[in-house]
């Protein structure tokens, strides 16, 4: 074990408690008693210098059990211009005890002369003391008491590093540091993204607890794939591509306006040219419209910087042509228009939940979903609401969808999730989707039934790189979820990756409505050591058990997908699948796509 001593360190620190002294070192784990010093410890001159070398020497023979050097000791040079000793470990001694021929040489603290005998020292133990024996006139280190801590993480000494210290190793986590690349957006007006410095005062325009400080962002995405195979509509042999624009405007820390546009789409279909049978044709997809345009804010910092104060009480609200998305997209993912608001990090002592989010939220127009034959037939009322308790995360929801033309059509989606670990080896889901009230007879129903879905991954030795899953569901009816875009595919995207369409090129899945259906996923999740490329595989099935099926028989699938980075900013992804359908025409695919971030 190695004993560091340096002149420069500050080696102790001194509280004053009803007269008397308690002097503890930071760096060492020990407890010592402050009761009044006998008499035969009473000296009448003090040396402030001998002091802290007696204190660091009898604090180092009670944590290491006693030491004495076996020849001369070397002096090792430290990386702040100290030095260090080698102290090998003996018996232990009574500190308090040591003579100059058992304490080792402090050659790099005690360089003055020695002092001469002290004359207030009593003989008090079968070894007489010397004229080298300095006494601790305050505490008496005889009683002190070392408490092992179980939560010490310090780090054990090898024989081989115990005799020096690596500075170069020392400063490494420091001198290792390096700029991360970062990609910027295309617009960046007012503060730079990721920027360095200290954050402008701002503008007092609202008060002085909520200042304006306006930047606008414009940042998204270029995707391009080349795709050949044929889904469930036909052949798709095309090369499409797709430009996802996010325009942000934040006037404050808490308040912004965004909207998102996808120039290059129209009603899920993309800019592309295509080969079908054997003519190659170009299709023009281009549509400035905004797929979102909101705002979103703060009432609590509003309010509170209108009068005089910092923000009272927290309440998030937003409004417009509004982004939803709850659990993982499914039981919602559209944008529709509307408002929602919520009451975050609240905490219930009665139903022992530690934190909880409640959501609220209104839509009026643009709600997409199968259960309506067009955007503008529905209205939607409901809520969401994400706690942690009872060792895991719960999700719940409930919506009222309201048909405009036809009663018959509206109906209630219910929802409720639980996400936990058991026995630190499988991670586990259990979602479940719930329709009821269309007023009709059952083969005419739209949204009937429900969802159940059951998501497990493993957590193996390497639970970064090697992550196993089995994904399973049951579907009953036909169930929806509250709103979602055509561009996000179907309510079992998040079985896998055969039942995931890829957004662009139209890429074949196995059926996604859940309905009368039963299934599942297997796969395997492989990421580089460096978490820098990802291969999936993945096996899927399902098959129907009622006659609200849309699907004619039995469906296999095997699939693969691989992506990589090119830059900090780029990557290529590579998918494959093969699926045979009973009663239907198989489906079959493979893909490259490259993405470009900024």
């Amino acid at each position: 074990m190695l004993l560091l001593v340096s002149a420069a360190t500050t080696l102790a620190q001194t509280h004053r408690l009803s007269g008397r002294t308690i002097r503890r070192l930071p760096s060492t784990r020990m407890e010592v008693a402050a009761e009044k010093p006998p008499a035969h410890f009473r000296v009448t001159k003090f040396d402030a210098r001998k002091f802290n070398i007696s204190i660091l020497t009898s604090l180092a023979q009670q944590e290491l059990g006693g030491w004495k050097p076996a020849g001369p000791t070397m002096p090792h040079r430290l990386p702040n211009g100290g030095q260090a000793l080698a102290l090998p470990r003996q018996t232990a001694t009574n500190p308090l005890a040591m003579t100059s021929t058992t304490r080792p040489t402090l050659a790099s603290v005690a360089t003055e002369t020695k002092p001469g005998p002290n004359k207030h020292a009593k003989e008090t133990t079968k070894d007489k003391p010397t004229s080298e024996t300095f006494i601790n006139p305050r505490i008496d280190l005889s009683k002190a008491e070392l408490h092992a801590n179980s939560a010490d993480f310090s780090t054990v000494c090898l024989a081989n590093e115990c005799d020096a210290v690596d500075a170069a190793q020392e400063a490494f986590p420091y001198d290792s540091k390096h700029d991360v690349p970062t990609q910027h957006p295309w617009i960046e007006w007012g503060r730079v993204w990721y920027g360095d410095g200290i954050t402008p005062r701002g503008i007092d325009l609202f008060g002085p607890y909520n200042l304006v400080r306006p930047k606008f962002y414009m940042y998204g995405d270029f995707r391009t794939g080349v795709a050949s195979g044929r889904n469930a509509a036909g052949r798709t042999d095309n090369w499409a591509n797709r430009l996802n624009l996010d325009l942000d405007l934040q006037i404050t820390d808490s308040e912004r306006f965004h909207t998102f546009v996808g120039p290059l789409d129209e009603n899920n279909q993309f800019t592309r040219w295509e080969l079908v049978d054997g003519d190659l044709r170009y299709r023009n997809e281009m549509d400035l419209t905004p797929a979102t345009a909101f705002f979103e804010g703060d009432m609590g910092a509003i309010l509170g910087a209108w009068s005089g104060q910092s923000s009272p009480f927290e309440f998030p609200v937003t409004a417009g042509l509004v982004p939803l998305l709850f659990q993982n997209g499914i039981w919602m993912e559209d944008a529709a228009s509307g408002f929602a608001f919520a009451f975050p990090a609240k905490h219930s002592r009665l139903l022992n939940w530690s934190n909880f989010d409640w959501t609220f939220f209104a839509l009026f127009d643009q709600l997409n979903s199968p259960a309506f034959q067009d955007d503008n037939d529905a209205h939607a009322y409901g809520t969401a609401a994400f706690i942690e308790a009872y060792g895991g995360y719960i999700e719940a929801g409930y919506a009222y969808l309201h048909a405009r033309q036809d009663e018959s059509l509206s109906y209630h989606n219910a929802t409720v999730s639980f996400t936990r670990r058991y026995f630190d080896r499988l991670s586990n889901s259990v979602r479940v989707i719930v329709n009821s009230g269309q007023d009709r007879v059952r083969n005419q129903r739209t949204a009937d039934g429900g969802l159940l879905l059951v998501e497990n991954s493993l957590i193996t030795a390497s639970p970064l790189t090697v992550v196993p899953y089995a994904n399973f569901f049951y579907g009953w009816g036909r169930p929806q979820s509250v709103a979602r875009a055509g561009i996000s595919g179907g309510i079992l995207r998040n079985t896998g990756i055969n039942f995931d369409t890829d957004g662009i090129n139209g890429f074949a899945t196995l059926d996604v409505s859940a309905a009368d259906t039963v299934g599942g996923s297997i796969g395997i999740d492989l990421i580089g050591e460096s978490l820098d490329r990802q291969l999936l595989l993945e096996l899927s099935y399902l098959t129907p058990h009622g006659d609200m099926a849309l699907a004619n028989g039995d469906q296999f699938a095997v699939g693969a997908r691989y992506q990589f980075p090119i830059t900090n900013a780029t990557l290529l992804r590579f998918d494959a699948m093969h699926g045979w359908r009973e009663n239907d025409r198989d489906v079959y695919g493979t893909r490259m796509e490259y993405r470009w971030k900024f």
